[in-house]
């Protein structure tokens, strides 16, 4: 149960990566010169963080403290990439 948890939210946190590096220019109604470094950064620390993610599932056969490391590292980036985005549109 707890490694389809951890599959889950590499996905989820993979495709907002992979989403990211693919929507640099204006994403979030946020300008293409404004959006184009925290896309870039977020991007890439997200996708890394999906996959190794998912290497630390596989082998550690799901234990809870390293995917628990790594599930805390995607949520502290979402804070700090919701924070960026605020600071960008209301600049």
């Amino acid at each position: 149960m707890i490694i389809g948890l951890y599959v889950l939210f590499a996905v989820v946190v993979g495709i907002l990566g992979i989403y990211l590096l693919t929507h640099r220019h204006g994403f979030l109604g946020i300008s293409a010169q404004h959006a184009k470094q925290p896309a870039l950064w977020f991007g890439w620390l997200f996708t890394i963080d999906a996959i190794s993610l998912l290497i630390s599932t596989f082998l550690t056969k799901g234990a809870a403290l390293p995917g628990g490391l790594f599930v805390i590292l995607a949520t502290l980036l979402t804070t700090v990439l919701a924070i960026v985005v605020v600071r960008l549109l209301f600049k």
